[in-house]
Protein backbone atom coordinates (compact mmCIF):
# COMPACT_ATOMS: atom_id res chain seq x y z
CA UNK A 1 0.00 0.00 0.00
CA UNK A 2 1.20 3.40 -0.81
CA UNK A 3 1.47 5.68 1.97
CA UNK A 4 0.00 8.87 1.88
CA UNK A 5 2.42 12.12 2.05
CA UNK A 6 -0.29 13.99 4.13
CA UNK A 7 -1.64 12.92 8.17
CA UNK A 8 -4.83 11.02 7.82
CA UNK A 9 -7.23 13.65 9.85
CA UNK A 10 -9.81 11.66 11.71
CA UNK A 11 -13.37 12.59 11.68
CA UNK A 12 -15.75 11.47 14.71
CA UNK A 13 -19.04 10.37 14.74
CA UNK A 14 -21.06 9.82 18.07
CA UNK A 15 -24.37 8.02 17.10
CA UNK A 16 -26.85 9.44 20.40
CA UNK A 17 -30.61 9.50 18.94
CA UNK A 18 -31.67 6.24 20.59
CA UNK A 19 -34.89 5.94 22.38
CA UNK A 20 -33.38 4.37 25.67
CA UNK A 21 -35.98 2.22 25.95
CA UNK A 22 -33.92 -0.15 28.56
CA UNK A 23 -32.90 3.02 30.56
CA UNK A 24 -36.69 4.61 30.61
CA UNK A 25 -35.72 8.01 29.57
CA UNK A 26 -33.17 9.90 27.39
CA UNK A 27 -29.89 8.03 28.73
CA UNK A 28 -27.66 10.75 26.34
CA UNK A 29 -28.41 13.75 28.47
CA UNK A 30 -28.18 12.07 32.07
CA UNK A 31 -25.94 14.05 34.03
CA UNK A 32 -22.21 12.21 34.62
CA UNK A 33 -19.53 14.67 36.42
CA UNK A 34 -19.85 18.12 34.74
CA UNK A 35 -21.45 16.78 31.51
CA UNK A 36 -24.08 14.73 30.11
CA UNK A 37 -23.29 10.93 29.18
CA UNK A 38 -22.76 11.91 25.97
CA UNK A 39 -21.32 15.49 26.52
CA UNK A 40 -18.31 13.36 28.19
CA UNK A 41 -18.14 10.99 25.17
CA UNK A 42 -17.75 14.74 23.11
CA UNK A 43 -15.03 16.16 25.68
CA UNK A 44 -12.95 12.46 25.52
CA UNK A 45 -12.84 12.47 21.63
CA UNK A 46 -12.00 16.57 22.05
CA UNK A 47 -9.44 16.44 24.18
CA UNK A 48 -7.74 13.57 21.91
CA UNK A 49 -7.55 16.57 19.20
CA UNK A 50 -10.50 14.75 16.47
CA UNK A 51 -10.90 17.06 13.52
CA UNK A 52 -13.94 17.08 14.28
CA UNK A 53 -16.93 15.44 15.96
CA UNK A 54 -20.73 14.68 14.42
CA UNK A 55 -22.68 14.21 17.31
CA UNK A 56 -26.35 13.03 15.77
CA UNK A 57 -29.04 13.22 18.15
CA UNK A 58 -32.74 13.90 17.76
CA UNK A 59 -33.81 17.59 17.79
CA UNK A 60 -35.65 17.16 21.46
CA UNK A 61 -32.06 16.24 23.03
CA UNK A 62 -29.91 18.67 21.47
CA UNK A 63 -29.89 21.01 23.77
CA UNK A 64 -29.52 18.99 27.04
CA UNK A 65 -26.45 17.17 25.94
CA UNK A 66 -24.36 20.24 27.48
CA UNK A 67 -22.07 19.74 25.07
CA UNK A 68 -19.19 22.01 24.80
CA UNK A 69 -18.88 25.00 22.58
CA UNK A 70 -15.65 23.48 19.83
CA UNK A 71 -15.72 25.22 16.35
CA UNK A 72 -14.35 21.24 15.44
CA UNK A 73 -18.62 20.15 17.16
CA UNK A 74 -21.14 20.01 14.56
CA UNK A 75 -24.55 18.69 15.92
CA UNK A 76 -27.03 16.53 13.10
CA UNK A 77 -30.62 15.52 13.56
CA UNK A 78 -31.58 11.84 13.36
CA UNK A 79 -35.21 12.19 14.04
CA UNK A 80 -36.84 8.64 12.82
CA UNK A 81 -38.23 6.41 15.13
CA UNK A 82 -37.27 3.50 13.16
CA UNK A 83 -33.89 4.05 12.44
CA UNK A 84 -30.85 1.97 14.27
CA UNK A 85 -27.14 3.05 14.97
CA UNK A 86 -26.20 2.59 11.66
CA UNK A 87 -28.65 4.71 9.72
CA UNK A 88 -27.47 7.85 12.45
CA UNK A 89 -23.77 7.09 11.46
CA UNK A 90 -24.66 7.49 7.71
CA UNK A 91 -26.28 10.74 8.58
CA UNK A 92 -22.81 11.19 10.12
CA UNK A 93 -20.60 10.52 7.21
CA UNK A 94 -23.00 12.41 5.03
CA UNK A 95 -22.46 15.68 7.14
CA UNK A 96 -18.61 14.90 6.87
CA UNK A 97 -18.90 15.28 2.95
CA UNK A 98 -18.27 19.40 3.58
CA UNK A 99 -15.08 19.40 5.01
CA UNK A 100 -13.91 17.38 2.21
CA UNK A 101 -12.07 14.37 3.92
CA UNK A 102 -9.41 12.73 2.21
CA UNK A 103 -10.05 9.03 0.72
CA UNK A 104 -7.19 8.11 3.42
CA UNK A 105 -8.33 9.75 6.42
CA UNK A 106 -10.14 7.84 9.05
CA UNK A 107 -14.01 7.80 10.38
CA UNK A 108 -13.92 7.11 14.23
CA UNK A 109 -17.25 5.39 15.58
CA UNK A 110 -17.89 5.82 19.98
CA UNK A 111 -21.45 5.43 20.29
CA UNK A 112 -23.19 8.36 22.60
CA UNK A 113 -23.65 6.10 25.58
CA UNK A 114 -19.98 4.89 26.68
CA UNK A 115 -18.94 8.10 29.10
CA UNK A 116 -16.33 5.54 30.57
CA UNK A 117 -14.29 5.37 27.37
CA UNK A 118 -10.66 6.22 28.05
CA UNK A 119 -8.93 8.89 25.89
CA UNK A 120 -5.94 6.79 26.41
CA UNK A 121 -7.67 3.97 24.03
CA UNK A 122 -8.94 6.77 21.52
CA UNK A 123 -5.17 7.60 21.20
CA UNK A 124 -4.10 4.25 20.99
CA UNK A 125 -6.68 3.72 18.33
CA UNK A 126 -5.44 6.58 16.01
CA UNK A 127 -2.35 6.36 16.34
CA UNK A 128 -2.65 2.58 15.21
CA UNK A 129 -4.84 4.03 12.08
CA UNK A 130 -2.64 6.47 10.92
CA UNK A 131 0.63 3.79 10.95
CA UNK A 132 -1.47 2.49 8.44
CA UNK A 133 -5.03 4.07 6.97
CA UNK A 134 -5.96 1.11 5.21
CA UNK A 135 -6.73 -0.21 8.55
CA UNK A 136 -10.72 -0.76 10.42
CA UNK A 137 -9.05 -0.02 13.68
CA UNK A 138 -11.28 -1.51 16.71
CA UNK A 139 -10.37 -1.50 20.44
CA UNK A 140 -10.33 -4.48 22.20
CA UNK A 141 -10.85 -6.09 25.70
CA UNK A 142 -9.76 -9.80 25.76
CA UNK A 143 -11.67 -11.26 22.88
CA UNK A 144 -14.56 -8.80 22.65
CA UNK A 145 -14.56 -6.05 20.43
CA UNK A 146 -15.60 -2.54 21.13
CA UNK A 147 -15.11 1.49 20.84
CA UNK A 148 -13.72 3.28 19.03
CA UNK A 149 -13.76 1.66 15.67
CA UNK A 150 -11.83 3.80 13.16
CA UNK A 151 -12.18 2.97 9.07
CA UNK A 152 -10.67 4.85 5.98
CA UNK A 153 -13.04 7.17 4.77
CA UNK A 154 -12.68 5.42 1.40
CA UNK A 155 -14.91 2.52 2.78
CA UNK A 156 -18.03 4.92 3.31
CA UNK A 157 -20.19 3.71 0.62
CA UNK A 158 -19.84 0.37 2.01
CA UNK A 159 -21.93 1.81 5.04
CA UNK A 160 -25.27 2.29 2.44
CA UNK A 161 -25.41 -1.91 2.48
CA UNK A 162 -24.58 -2.97 5.73
CA UNK A 163 -27.54 -4.58 6.57
CA UNK A 164 -26.40 -5.89 10.10
CA UNK A 165 -25.10 -2.64 11.43
CA UNK A 166 -21.11 -1.41 11.45
CA UNK A 167 -19.73 -4.84 12.90
CA UNK A 168 -20.36 -5.96 9.65
CA UNK A 169 -17.80 -3.88 7.96
CA UNK A 170 -15.49 -5.89 9.82
CA UNK A 171 -16.65 -9.16 8.20
CA UNK A 172 -16.61 -7.73 5.17
CA UNK A 173 -12.62 -6.78 5.01
CA UNK A 174 -11.84 -9.10 7.52
CA UNK A 175 -8.23 -8.56 6.15
CA UNK A 176 -7.94 -5.09 6.92
CA UNK A 177 -9.00 -5.80 10.88
CA UNK A 178 -6.59 -4.68 13.28
CA UNK A 179 -6.99 -4.83 16.63
CA UNK A 180 -5.71 -2.63 19.75
CA UNK A 181 -5.76 -4.62 22.77
CA UNK A 182 -6.96 -2.42 25.64
CA UNK A 183 -6.80 -3.28 29.18
CA UNK A 184 -9.62 -0.64 30.42
CA UNK A 185 -13.64 -1.79 30.30
CA UNK A 186 -14.71 1.11 29.27
CA UNK A 187 -14.06 0.03 25.49
CA UNK A 188 -16.57 -2.07 25.78
CA UNK A 189 -19.03 -0.36 28.80
CA UNK A 190 -22.24 1.35 27.18
CA UNK A 191 -24.91 2.60 29.45
CA UNK A 192 -28.47 1.21 28.54
CA UNK A 193 -29.86 0.40 32.08
CA UNK A 194 -30.15 1.91 35.69
CA UNK A 195 -28.46 -0.85 36.73
CA UNK A 196 -25.60 0.20 34.20
CA UNK A 197 -26.11 3.82 35.50
CA UNK A 198 -25.51 2.47 39.17
CA UNK A 199 -22.35 0.55 38.32
CA UNK A 200 -20.74 3.64 36.51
Amino acid sequence: MTTPTETPRIWAIVPAAGLSRRMGRAKQSIPIGDSTITGTVVNTLLSVGVDQVVVVTRSELAAALGLPEDARLRVVINDDSRSAMIDSIRIGIDALAPAKPALHDGVLVVPGDMPALPASACTRCMAAFRDDPGRIVIATLGAARGHPIIFPYSLRSDLETLGGGLRELSRRHPQRVHSVVCDHDGVVRDIDTPGDLDRL
